[in-house]
């Protein structure tokens, strides 16, 4: 069992989300705000993060991605988002775990079914660090 941190402001998206996790195993902690996610993922290190981009009306679950890079390397993080709405092609495809514009596992363009994000999700758990 993994305890995953998923941050979302959509309450939907967090109920369908939660579920799959749970369902697949995991413990789950839900953050609205990248505020409570930092305290959230201070608190109690995740094993994962499945995040949104476009938190706390505007593009903020970038800069949180970045944080949480920098303050927990061997964390995964998924960034599940319709992002894809507000920035080029150019720009998502700069991803770059190793510190780059956005540090994120995997991206995955909303909206995405869930059980295919516990797929992705466990596959990235088990990846080797």
């Amino acid at each position: 069992m993994a305890h995953i941190l998923l941050v979302d402001d959509d309450a939907d998206v967090v109920t369908r989300h939660t579920h799959a996790f749970e369902a697949g195993g995991h413990a789950v902690t839900v953050a609205e705000t990248t505020a409570a996610a930092l305290e959230a993922a201070r608190r109690n290190p995740p094993d994962a993060v499945v995040l949104e981009g476009l938190l706390d009306g505007g593009q903020a679950g970038f800069d949180l991605a970045r944080t949480l890079a920098s303050e927990f390397p061997t964390v995964p993080l998924l960034m599940v988002t319709r992002a894809d709405e507000v920035l080029t092609p150019g720009e998502l495809d700069r991803q770059d775990r190793d510190g780059g514009w956005l540090p994120v596992d995997r991206y995955l363009a909303k909206p995405v079914m869930p059980d295919v994000l516990l797929y992705v999700l466990d596959h990235v758990l088990h990846e080797p660090d």
